[in-house]
């Protein structure tokens, strides 16, 4: 605690609160800034300034001990969280797990790609390990830790694949509505190509509704809602709560004619040879499309962009496109308003435009009784 006199009848009281020092310019007299400076002495020693009802020092370091014994080593990636884990005790681990706050989680994931240097990608997943663990924090161990709030959800996070804006053009997107067609049955034959059906659906889904991959290989067929023309979007969202995107009427169509799995209610069940950590990919048959419509530079979390980047082209709401995407922070979405329009588009607009593009051609009844005879 200080005070310094930076002109007649100006001071500057400083002290230290909550892991940082703080300041605050009083207007008067010396006795003034005194006594400002006994009140903040005061409410820092009485924990006013903390959302706690005692003093709780319980401290870095021990909670990264106890998450990691508990949570942390029983993960498939712990060979590599456990660097990532000390490089958060050697960084934070001298205070207290109340000190860090919001503004301390900011400053480390700043320092991440600043001091440290990381890639913007290994900058996620070293954020991802601290938000897990402080989540517990907040959670299981608030008692001990004294805090009741994750705060690394106030950190505005930079992700790769949030940065991208390659979308595809209407040349494109009608180059790949051949393509999609084009495999639907088995070379020489009238059988049902199981792989391009999976992939064709799944990929107009993409389209449609701007779903993430995970999202879309977690849907299950509750969540297709037929008779409200809404798709719940249930996976990534904690405690329960449910996103809702559009279903325009040709996806509904397609959805319909989509051959159901016998005592299954995923749309896209896991299939043989899936990797250990049970995350569903479309990589080589993927690849493999955009080779042939001769579209480079593309990746599956671009068709999101697509969507995105035609809901405002065709006049979409920013807003309305950050609940439908399930944007935390608006600034994730503002990047979009560059391409909108001054008038309100309703939500489903978007999803037509593009399928209209795409084309509907849904499967058969035929075909549907040929790919579950």
């Amino acid at each position: 605690m200080s005070i310094k006199k930076k002109a007649d009848g100006l001071y500057l009281v400083r002290w230290r609160e909550g892991g940082r020092y703080r300041s605050l310019q009083v207007n008067g007299g010396l006795e003034l800034a005194k006594k400002i400076e006994r009140k903040k002495l005061s409410a820092r020693d009485e924990n006013r300034h903390l959302d706690v009802k005692k003093e709780i020092n319980y401290r870095m370091s021990y909670l990264i001990d106890r998450y990691w014994d508990i949570f942390g080593s029983k993960k498939a990636s712990a060979d590599r969280e456990i660097s990532i884990v000390e490089g958060i005790r050697a960084e934070l681990g001298r205070l207290f797990v109340r000190e860090a706050d919001g503004a301390a989680m900011q400053r480390w994931y700043e320092n991440l790609t600043g001091k440290r240097g990381l890639a913007a990608n290994t900058a996620v997943r070293h954020f991802n390990v601290m938000h897990h663990m402080m989540e517990k924090a907040a959670t299981i161990w608030s008692k001990d830790t004294g805090i009741e709030k994750n705060p690394a959800d106030m950190v505005e996070v930079l992700r790769p694949d949030d940065t991208r804006e390659r979308f595809l053009s209407k040349e494109e997107l009608e180059r790949l509505k051949v393509a999609l067609d084009e495999r639907m049955l088995q070379k020489g034959t009238k059988d049902l190509n199981r792989t391009n059906l999976r992939m064709r659906l799944i990929v107009l889904i993409a389209l449609a509704t701007g779903m993430r991959s995970t999202e879309i290989h977690r849907l299950c067929w509750s969540d297709v809602m037929f008779g409200e023309g809404l798709i719940a979007v249930r996976a990534r969202l904690k405690k329960g709560k449910v996103r809702y995107v559009p279903m325009a009427p040709q996806l509904a169509e397609e959805l319909r004619s989509y051959p159901v799995v016998e005592n299954e209610d995923r749309l896209f069940p896991p299939t043989r040879g899936k990797s250990k950590s049970g995350r569903q990919r479309l990589e080589g048959s993927f690849e493999d499309l955009l080779l042939r419509v001769r579209i480079r530079h593309f990746r599956f979390h671009d068709l999101r962009h697509t969507f995105a980047s035609w809901y405002m082209m065709i006049g979409g709401d920013l807003y309305e496109l950050a609940k439908i995407l399930g944007h935390a922070n608006i600034k994730m979405t503002e990047r979009y308003a560059k391409l909108g329009r001054a008038h309100i588009a309703k939500t489903g607009v978007t999803a037509k435009a593009i399928l209209d593009l795409l084309g509907s051609s849904h499967l058969q009844t035929e075909e549907q009784q040929a790919l579950t005879a």
